[in-house]
């Protein structure tokens, strides 16, 4: 009985070690994500006033999506070989630098509009630091251990979808109060505010891979590793799904509030601001049962759940009824995102998390350029017209996640066998080890 009660202890000091170890983590997901999400509500607003239309939007917002599909995996293959709070901390100083330097050309241009190309070159810039902070702090969230990883994954989320929130609000209420220059510089403030917060990151268990053999062989296995896997290969369709309509929102939405809803400015953080906090309830709800849940389910409820609410907000006529749609897809794009960063956290070694994360990112590009390039090739069609289009996108989506998903878990259940001996499972079903 001691010996138990010792190990009993043991275990809860580990638990409750690691959970103090990543606390600091969710305060940099925190600051992350407000200055991400207060960057594209003012870079949307820039764009459409310099523009004049919603394809200026999806041209600038494009620039990220053409640097993950390109430079995306050979940044996760950098990201493996480093220690990754240093990548995160140098990914945050590139956007901060990025954005600070948008603001001082804003300010010289004075009254006179910016031009789409300054937009172009510094949006290419900045998206540079988010290719090493996104993909390096997922890989700081994996030192929670197995046990707590739904629960970790699930409060990162919340520190993320709260940031958001606090930044699209914030956001909207300086585009109405404060000049473009200085809103700029409020949100490169809170990416020197994540990169400085690294300090309080324990670093001695975040060694990265030391592996220094050659670079194509390093990016090699982890494509494969992409690619092999049905479990990756379903969380990699349900995030491309999820993502499409996180940047739908920030194609369309400030032309939806603008020429549909012909609402102001200030409205248009705070819906933006409310498909956040949607998010932050699913991310409570998930915290407070994440050893209840399994992560396959999450995806199959998330997909078609977020293909019904994407068809209820094309049908938004009012205020209300656009903050209440919005806060319904934040809500299914936190239940796929639950899902998919848990399973892809179980499943793929430590020393490949970067490289995974990388080449997901590239195929989320891929749906994302088609997204922004929608306003370009639809031209003349509407806002809402264009969010019809992608519920139904999303429905054939969330269908094909449950077949494949179907056929997953028919290739897991055992197979039958006339003699005695012990089937091992199909190597693309084992879940690698560290």
């Amino acid at each position: 009985m001691p010996s138990r009660g010792k190990r009993a202890w043991f275990q809860y000091a580990q638990t409750a070690s690691a959970a103090q170890s990543i606390l600091p983590i969710y305060a940099l997901l925190f600051h992350m994500q407000c200055a991400r999400s207060m960057y594209i509500v003012l870079i949307s607003w820039l764009a459409l006033r310099t523009g004049g239309d919603v394809t200026s939007v999806g041209k600038v917002l494009i620039c990220w999506q053409v640097l993950a599909l390109t430079v995306g995996p050979f940044a996760g293959h950098l990201i493996d070989r480093t220690r990754r709070r240093r990548a995160f901390a140098a990914g945050e100083m590139i956007h901060a630098s990025g954005v600070a330097v948008l603001g001082l050309i804003v300010w010289a241009y004075g009254p006179q509009p910016t031009p789409l190309a300054v937009l172009y070159a510094t949006a290419s810039f900045v998206s540079l630091g988010s290719l090493l902070s996104y993909p390096s702090s997922q890989a700081l969230l994996q030192r929670a251990g197995a046990t707590a990883l739904m629960r970790a994954v699930s409060r990162g989320i919340l520190a993320g979808q709260a940031g958001n929130i606090v930044g699209a609000a914030i956001g909207g209420l300086c585009l109405a109060a404060l000049s473009m220059t200085a809103c700029l510089l409020v949100c490169a403030g809170f990416s020197l505010v994540a990169a400085t917060l690294t300090s309080l990151v324990n670093d001695n268990d975040d060694l990265g891979a030391r592996s220094h053999g050659a670079h194509g062989r390093d990016l090699a296995q982890g494509l494969s590793q992409t690619l092999a896997n049905p479990h990756i290969r379903i969380s990699g369709c349900a995030l491309i799904l999820a993502f499409a309509s996180a940047h739908a929102s920030n194609a369309l939405l400030a032309a939806f509030t603008r020429f549909d809803l012909n609402l102001s400015s200030e409205t248009y953080g705070f819906l933006a601001a409310m498909y956040s906090g949607g998010g932050v309830l699913g991310s409570v709800v998930l915290s407070a049962l994440f050893n209840r849940t399994s992560e396959g389910l999450l995806i199959a409820v998330g997909t078609v759940f977020l293909a019904a609410a994407t068809a209820g907000f094309s049908s938004a006529h009012t205020p209300i009824e656009a903050l209440f749609w919005q806060g319904a897809i934040g809500l299914s794009f936190t239940i796929v995102r639950a899902g998919c960063d848990v399973t892809i956290l179980k499943t793929v070694p430590t020393r490949m998390v970067g490289r995974v994360r990388s080449n997901i990112d590239a195929a989320i590009g891929v749906a994302a350029v088609a997204v922004y390039l929608l306003p370009t090739l639809l031209h003349g069609f509407a806002a809402r017209d264009m969010f019809v289009g992608l519920s139904v996108a999303f429905a054939c989506g969330s269908g094909l996640i449950l077949w494949l998903q179907w056929r997953a878990a028919k290739a897991d259940l055992p197979q039958p066998s006339g003699d005695s001996k012990v089937i091992s499972p199909s190597p693309s079903c084992v879940r690698p080890r560290d």
